[in-house]
This record gives structure tokens, sequence and C-alpha cells, in this order.
């Protein structure tokens, strides 16, 4: 099993994404892009948790831009998965940027691509930065044609670790919690029944980080860079911006390193979405608490995020 503080390379990862209304899922998508390149990692598809149609186009337009249109793409089937009418990015970029999906439609399901994937790969990390309707979709499947395993049976098999972002830590009032209160049921379930490793990267961590204006030294032909400028060129010219996702991609890749260090513990969670955590507990549980100094880290997720397509291992800086 791999260790939280030393990954073995490359990194088998399924990302889980609610690609809706925040651009930093965009640049959390395009760092697992760069890091593939630099031999880090291997990403082996991508879930969407949002309903909204052009959230699968917009990942397939990403995985294009980085050079590979191939990556399975799933999206949640049969009213599942959380929708919001507010993107400003999203029909933009499904509009302006090469893909093959029209639509979420043309997307397979995306519990039946996670089980094909886990039942076809072992060793692999489970990425989410986004709604948890897929991963509680996952755990309540059963046998079936894909394979003979229940989900449950397929994650203890399969999955090293699950790395969530979400929560904010120690204490969450629910009140700034969107990955667990805008698609609620899913997310207690998911969270309450996870039989392996998880590891939360908790708001506070990436709420403190920024990053995002070297995006416009970008080509206008990057997908993620349009993002940017869609959502945060509404409030002017600063495109830094949160990096919840991305500080989430890079401990799922690269562990702990001097980036981290872990708290264990456990989560006592509320019929709302509430929690607080109990470090006098053992579980399978631990959040990440900050290490490195945030301005450094900051610098170093621009240089993964605007990376150029296809950078040969070693020609972006990875630092630490």
């Amino acid at each position: 099993m791999q260790s939280i503080l030393n990954r073995a390379q490359p990194v088998q990862l399924v990302l889980d994404t609610d690609m809706l209304t925040d651009c930093d899922d965009l640049a959390a998508l395009g760092m697992l892009h760069t890091l593939e390149s630099m031999g880090e990692a291997r990403l082996l598809a991508v879930t969407v948790s949002s309903r909204e149609p052009r959230s699968a186009p917009v990942v397939d337009a990403v995985n294009t831009y980085y050079g590979r249109p191939d990556i399975p793409v799933g999206a949640p089937k049969n009213g599942r998965g959380a929708y919001r009418p507010d993107s400003c990015f999203l029909e933009p970029v499904a509009a302006e940027f090469p893909h093959r999906l029209r639509s979420n439609e043309d997307a397979p399901d995306a519990v039946t691509l996670l089980r094909r994937v886990l039942w076809e790969h072992t060793c692999v990390v489970l990425l989410t930065i986004g709604y948890l309707t897929n991963v509680a979709g996952l755990l309540q499947s059963g046998p079936d044609d894909v394979c003979p395993l229940s989900g449950m049976e397929l994650v203890e098999r399969s999955v090293t670790e699950w790395v969530c972002m979400g929560g904010n830590f120690p204490v969450d009032d629910a009140s700034d919690n969107v990955n667990f209160t805008r698609d609620p049921e899913p997310a207690i379930y998911a969270l309450q029944h996870y039989p392996g490793r998880m590891t939360f990267v908790g708001r506070e961590i990436g709420h403190q980080i920024f990053a995002g204006n070297g995006l416009k030294q970008t080509p206008r032909e990057n997908p993620v860079r349009r993002g940017y400028e869609l959502h945060r060129g509404r409030y002017g010219d600063d495109w830094n911006h949160h990096t919840a996702d991305p500080s989430t991609v890079l401990y799922a890749v690269r562990g702990c390193r001097d980036y981290f260090t872990v708290q264990p513990g456990r989560m006592l969670l509320e019929a709302d979405c509430s929690f607080r955590w109990d470090a006098g507990q053992s579980s399978n549980q631990s959040y990440l608490v900050q290490r490195i100094d945030r301005g450094q880290m900051g610098a170093l997720l621009e240089r993964l995020i605007c990376a150029p397509p296809g950078k040969p291992a070693g020609e972006v800086s990875g630092g630490r």
C-alpha cells in the first residue's frame, strides 16, 4: 500500500470533480495533466458529480488541450448529481474549445465508469474535488456485468486512499462547505460508510493560498486560462484565486513531503453535514495541516497550473 508520506510513482488516479461553478477545478485538472507529463501521475478517468449538461464537455475540452482526449469521462445519470444554473464559464468553454462530448448525456454513467476502472486497476488513489454523489453511488453499487464485486469490495480491493477536498477543520458548522452540503445525502453516506483510508484536505488550506495570474501568459487556446478569465475577470484584473482543489491534487500525487503533516482522528458528522474532529479517536480518517509557507506553495502551484501541454519531466520546477 502506498504511504501517505512517500507515493509510489507514477500515482494512478481517478479524479471526481463537480466542474460547475468554480474555476479551480479547471486548474486542478490542468495540473494533473502537467504532473502526468512529468511522470508523476497517471490519470485513469475523470467523473463529474454535476448534472449541468456542459460539465463533462468542459472536462473533455481540458483533456483534449493537454493531448489526452481519450481519457474516459463519466457523468451522473437518472437525476443524480447537483445542479446550479449560474456557472460563468461552462457554456463559453464548451462552445469555444475542441472536444468530443456534446453533453453529459454523451458520457458514460459515472458509477459504471468508476467500477470498470477500479476492476481493471489496483493501487488507485480516488481523488474528489467536488460533491460526493459518485462516491456514494460507487459504495452502494452491487455486482454487475462490469465486475462481480460490490462497490465496497471493489474499493477495498483497488483503492489505496480516498483524498477528499472538503470540510473546514477541526470544526465545521456547515455554513460554508459546499462539497458536502450541495448534495448532502450522498455526502453523509460516503463519509460514514467508506471502508478504507480517507484523507481530507480542508478549505482552511487552499482558501489561504492563491494562484492564477500566471495563466494570463499562457496561450488563448488554453481552456483553463479562459475559465479563469471568465470567472476572475468579473472582479477585475487579479486572476489569483484560492487553490483548494490544486492543493488537494498536490497531496494526492506527491503525498506529504514537507508540504503537509497529518492529523489522525475521527470526523463526528451530523445530519446537516456539520462536524467536529475528535483527535482522540482512532479511525481510518485523517486531515492535512499546512506546513510549507503559503507563498511558496502558491508559487509552486502556479508553475504546475501554468505549464504548457506535454512539458517534459524535469522542465517544470516541482520544488521540495
